[in-house]
């Protein structure tokens, strides 16, 4: 009864498989992606921002991570002012993480040293 009820559905095949014939014209599609060559280099310093972010002080390091993302979007804007700004703003926040994370660093290792050696 069930069982070969069963093996009837799973049997069956709801959708034809297409065959060459049913699609005689079909040619193979080529895609060329070709870049920019019109949109200028700026450096928006994003690796050194995501770095700063997730090795030093994040909370600053976010505001650089955003401020490249800024410089990215308006590079490929083709707005090249603004993109070399955010770029360096970008670097500021990073370096400030970077700055403030160890500054915060050393004084816990010489707040630690002074703990225990007293």
């Amino acid at each position: 009864g069930n069982d070969v009820q069963l093996q009837q559905y799973y049997n069956q095949q709801p959708y034809p498989i297409p065959n060459q014939q049913q699609y005689p014209n079909q040619q193979p599609q080529i895609l060329m992606v070709q870049n920019n060559p019109e949109v200028e280099y700026v450096n928006t310093n994003e690796i050194l921002s995501w770095i700063s972010c997730l090795c030093f002080f994040w909370p600053i390091g976010i505001v650089a991570v955003l401020k490249s993302r800024e410089s990215e979007k308006y590079r490929l804007s083709g707005n090249i002012e603004n993109a070399r700004r955010s770029g360096e703003a970008a670097k500021k926040w990073a370096v400030a993480s970077i700055v403030i994370q160890t500054v915060l660093g050393i004084i816990i290792m010489v707040v630690s040293v002074v703990t225990v050696a007293n």
